[in-house]
């Protein structure tokens, strides 16, 4: 009889386990479902977190291996960039005019003067132009603007070809561009504090590669869209005075130089001072032991 009991209490005692057991596993599996349900569930962004950062930092390593090579662009997608300057330099018959007459021909061919430096003195007057114009006007305005000389100093002309480097620099900025949209998206996922700060390093870093390679193109441009022409031109005066000069005009012009001349000379007076000084201290000490030597010379002779 005990034993019949003994082992219906064990067999009660094995149901009961067995049913909590079940329910335990439902009420796990249940909350395992909700927890997936939930976006953003932080039970399963660790593992995410891990891998986006792990291709955030693949893609950087892409994004250099990228720009170590050269880029491969069509040719044909961007059209040839030629840099084009030039350096002239001539002599005019009357400067005024010439001026006028370059300032006219540069307005014409739709160009202006970015830069002007004039010098002079009584035997030449100089002016220095930095004119900026499009290129489809800058062979034009150079044969227009040399029609202007009386004699010809020198004239360069230089095309500096830049459409490797356009594409070169085209090439980077995309590719940087894209990363930046690779960061960004990683950004969103990111969760602890520590991955933020490291993934916002890298697009703060990125943007200054972007406004970089962004500058370097609108310079590009501008040089290729507006040539570059450095004009110097001058007019001689003379150097030694004309016969029509009247008698009046030399002579004032003599006694100018002769006051100036006089002006120089007590100048250069007052300048060695010092010499005049030891020059009259060394007189005084001679003239001294010479009266002397005539005064014993007196005495000697009295003697005598």
């Amino acid at each position: 009889m005990k034993t019949k009991v003994f082992v219906l209490l064990f067999s009660l005692a094995l149901l009961f386990f067995a049913c909590s057991c079940k329910n335990s596993a439902e009420k796990s599996t249940d909350i395992g479902l909700i927890n997936d349900e939930i976006p953003g569930n932080t039970n399963t962004a660790p593992e995410e977190q891990k891998t986006d950062l792990a291709s955030a930092g693949e893609y950087r390593q892409k994004d250099k291996e990228v720009e170590s090579t050269s880029p491969e662009v069509e040719p044909e997608k961007i059209p040839q960039k030629i840099i084009k300057t030039a350096d002239i330099s001539y002599k005019v018959d009357k400067y005024n005019t010439a001026r006028q007459n370059i300032l006219e021909t540069i307005k014409r061919h739709n160009g202006y003067v970015s830069s002007e430096n004039q010098s002079g003195d009584e035997y030449r007057t100089t002016n220095t132009l930095v004119i900026r114009v499009g290129s489809a006007d800058f062979d034009v305005l150079v044969d227009e603007l040399l029609k202007i000389a009386v004699f010809v100093d020198y004239k360069k002309i230089s095309a500096e070809d830049v459409t490797e480097e356009y594409v070169d620099v085209t090439a980077r900025l995309k590719s940087k561009k894209d990363a930046m949209l690779q960061y960004e998206t990683i950004l969103k996922k990111a969760n602890t504090i520590n991955d933020i700060l490291n993934v916002q390093q890298y697009i703060r870093t990125l943007q200054e590669e972007i406004e970089s390679l962004e500058g370097r193109l609108k310079y590009l441009n501008s040089k290729v869209e507006l040539s570059t022409i450095n004009l110097t031109f001058y007019e001689q005066g003379n150097i030694i005075p004309s016969q029509s000069e009247s008698f009046g005009y030399k002579f004032k012009k003599t006694l100018s130089w002769g006051w100036h001349g006089f002006v120089a000379f007590f100048l250069a007076v007052i300048y060695l001072w010092p010499l005049w000084v030891v020059g009259l201290i060394t007189f005084f000490v001679i003239r001294y032991f010479i009266r002397k030597a005539r005064k014993k010379r007196a005495a000697k002779q009295q003697k005598q």
